[in-house]
């Protein structure tokens, strides 16, 4: 009888502990920076990025242009105007710096286009990736876009505006009605890790891949965690019947680590942002975090986001808010 409580108890400590280890991870708010732009409104922030200087330079794609602001959120400058012409955005979607210039996928001119960090127009190429979404650009200088649409995970460019190649081959999917609001272009899907991978989501499908820069894939990640519906399209007597499932966001490389940001699906019908991470050869770390909203870039442990309840409260604009992620090995 001793014997068999001795083990009922060491089971018991091992469950604890595991458990402990499971949830060992937290984010946790640690800096509120609000846009200090006097009497200029944002729109909708699509991106984020930050120059050496810890200059913060955010695409608006309602203003048509892009914000920069220094550490503390004030305005230095603004990068571009509505329009089609030479300097002009329409929805610009994505910010990278390179070579002490700014790039811009200028989303519905369908064009790349480069200012210097002053915010003068140097040169704008046309790019030939239908709808596109994303843009990262690395340190040889080459620009990857991607689409949710597209059959390959990325086009490569060089900053001339040259095609290099089509990055790799995957399932082409359908437009992502109803799980992003009716808009392929209002969310972010592809990211930078660390050491230079590509982290790229397909939104519909919790499988997340990350990619050489040539579109071998080197891992995925993917999991069914409570809460997370895989969307569906299923036939019926009377045409098809759709589920939207729960969307995918942005991944994130956290160091050595992948957060993935996904809707959770709650009993009441309402969702919540939650957040899995992954190590790098991905294998699940833990399942579950709790996320205040999607965050848009990393720096190390250091998660990036823009916080609109302000905005929803009475403030004119929004606040770029600055969490870490807590817990584990340093």
């Amino acid at each position: 009888m001793i014997s068999f409580l001795r083990a009922v108890f060491l089971i018991l400590i091992t469950i604890t502990v595991t458990s402990v280890h499971a949830q060992s991870y937290v984010i946790e708010k640690t800096q509120v920076i609000p846009l200090e732009l006097g009497d200029e409104i944002v729109g909708e922030i699509a991106d984020l990025t930050r120059d050496a200087e810890r200059n913060f330079y955010l695409p608006d794609w309602q203003q048509h242009m892009i914000w920069v602001v220094d550490s503390q959120g004030r305005l230095i400058r603004k990068i571009g105007q509505a329009g089609r012409g030479p300097g002009e955005l329409t929805n610009p979607r994505s910010v990278a710096l390179h070579d002490g210039k700014v790039f811009v996928l200028d989303n519905d001119n369908d064009r790349i286009s480069a200012f210097s960090i002053s915010g003068q127009h140097l040169s704008s190429h046309r790019i030939d990736v239908y709808l596109s979404t994303g843009m990262l650009i690395n340190d040889d200088g080459h620009i990857a876009v991607s689409s949710v649409l597209a059959p390959s995970f990325f086009t490569v460019y060089d900053t001339d505006g040259a095609k290099l190649y089509d990055g790799g081959s995957r399932e082409v999917e359908a437009r992502p009605v109803g799980v992003i609001g009716g808009s392929y272009q209002l969310f972010q899907h592809i990211s930078s890790t660390p050491n230079g991978d590509v982290l790229f989501s397909p939104v519909k499908r919790y499988e997340v891949s990350r990619l050489h820069w040539d579109g071998t894939v080197l891992a995925t990640y993917s999991a069914e965690p409570p809460g997370y519906t895989p969307f569906s399209v299923t036939p019926t007597g009377s045409g098809i019947a759709f589920r939207p499932g729960s969307w995918v966001g942005r991944p994130l490389g956290i160091g050595d680590q992948v957060l993935i940001q996904r809707w959770k699906d709650l009993e009441d019908g309402e969702r919540r942002f939650q957040g899995d991470l992954f190590l790098e050869d991905g294998a699940v770390v833990q399942l579950g975090i709790e996320l205040p909203f999607t965050f848009i870039c990393a720096d190390g442990r250091t998660l990036y986001g823009i916080d609109t309840t302000p905005v929803e409260e009475g403030e004119p604009n929004p606040h770029i808010v600055v969490y870490r992620l807590n817990g584990g090995p340093e």
